[in-house]
């Protein structure tokens, strides 16, 4: 009996240990069930995801966009504007973030002439410049067949900074200038600062601080979209100057031949010669004149008040500028002019976007299409919100956003 008992014990005990067992393993066993992997958790950002990539939604006003992120490691390269460079400089390394660090975007601020000659070369990805293409770029992309989408991403102003130790702008205010004296200046035609044509712009009290200093009048060596914008405004409000010199990434400095003038290379040269030179006058897109700490001239507007660039009066002439775009791949030679000394009593005179160029054949390489599509999608839409501004820049008006989200859209056909 006891044997009979002992076997009946061992196979209950084995039944028991069986029957825990099989619960314990059936518990832990691993789902195999899909799961989501999220690839992006910026705010306010909503994603989706796939296996292979991430959707985004970006907006801006009432312009909702989605957008596609690629599904491997893409660096971009542009270049060419300096005007926008402190801008793309930020919203680079936001994006690069929003990417999840999936998009490298590599830009170098080498000038708005270079910018477009390298990217019509295929050197670069895309080309930026603070004009549309120029014309004889435009014949050459038609002779060539070569299809492309140019589009604006940012606005902002040309400030003239000066450097003139005996200026009081505590008691006199800053600097007045017209655009018919600035033109003078760089004609050669006003060499000393205490002209009487200089000193009837200011206040009375003050007319007797200008010294008889010549004037050094800096201007960019280099092809240049705010040199462009510059002399677009002198040869509106000069007919000598839209005569003997016009306006372009380059020109003709008549001052540089009297000995008086020099050129600097890049924004960051012409603020560094004007702050490093007593009595220098020059000019550069307003955020470079914020981070040098350099003071700005009040230009006398259309309506013959003195303003400065302030995101104020540069958005008056926005307002007043183009509210359409033509197609992508058309010729844009009139746009900047639409926005050069505009009416309206607090209008900023020297005020312009910044535009980007791509060629439509970067679609062969379908994740590039993609990062390139991505980047331009967030640069018009969560890139115009003030957080994502850098100051001295405004957004675009939100029209010109909208159209310029469609050219993208269907340009890359993402």
């Amino acid at each position: 009996m006891n044997k009979v008992l002992l076997i009946s014990v061992v196979v209950i005990a084995l039944v028991l240990l069986g029957v825990i067992a099989y619960i314990y393993f059936q518990g832990s066993k691993p789902s195999y069930a899909p799961t989501t992997i999220q690839h992006i958790t910026s705010t306010p950002l909503q994603t989706q995801s796939s296996s292979q990539s991430s959707q985004l939604v970006f907006s801006y006003g009432d312009i909702t966009v989605k957008a596609i992120l690629p599904s491997r490691p893409i660096t971009i390269t542009g270049g060419g504007s300096t005007f926008v460079n402190v801008q793309m400089q930020s919203w680079i390394q936001k994006f690069r973030s929003v990417s999840s660090g999936l998009v490298t975007v590599n830009y170098q601020p080498i000038g708005s002439g270079a910018g477009e000659a390298k990217w019509f070369d295929r050197s670069l990805d895309f080309g930026a410049s603070d004009v549309p293409i120029s014309n004889v770029t435009y014949q050459r992309l038609v002779a060539s067949g070569s299809d492309f989408i140019q589009i604006p991403v940012i606005a902002g102003s040309v400030a003239i900074i000066y450097n003139l130790p005996e200026w009081d702008e505590n008691r006199c205010g800053a600097l007045r200038l017209s655009g018919e004296v600035l033109a003078n200046i760089y004609l050669g035609k006003i060499i000393y600062w205490d002209d009487d044509r200089i000193k009837e712009l200011q206040i009375e009290g003050c007319r007797a601080l200008l010294p008889h200093e010549p004037i050094r009048a800096i201007h960019r060596s280099d092809g240049s979209g705010t040199t462009a914008l510059f002399t677009l405004y002198l040869s509106d409000v000069s007919e000598e100057w839209r005569t003997r010199i016009g306006y372009g990434y380059t020109v003709e400095w008549p001052r540089d031949a009297l000995g008086y003038g020099e050129g600097g290379r890049g924004s960051d040269g012409v603020s560094a010669k004007v702050k490093g030179t007593a009595y220098s006058i020059g000019y550069v897109e307003y955020a470079y004149a914020i981070v040098n700490k350099l003071p700005t001239a009040a230009l006398k507007n259309r309506d013959g008040n003195f303003v400065k660039p302030t995101p104020e009066t540069v958005s008056e002439a926005l307002k007043r500028g183009a509210s359409n775009l033509p197609p992508p791949n058309a010729y844009w030679g009139d746009i900047p002019k639409s926005f050069i000394n505009r009416e309206g009593q607090n209008t900023y005179p020297i005020a312009g976007l910044s535009y980007i160029f791509i060629y439509k054949d970067i679609t062969k390489d379908p994740d590039m299409a993609k990062a390139v599509s991505a980047f331009l999608k967030w640069i018009l839409t969560e890139g115009q919100k003030p957080e994502n501004l850098v100051e001295g820049y405004l957004p675009l008006p939100p029209e010109l956003a909208k159209i310029a989200v469609k050219y993208v859209e269907q340009g890359l056909g993402i």
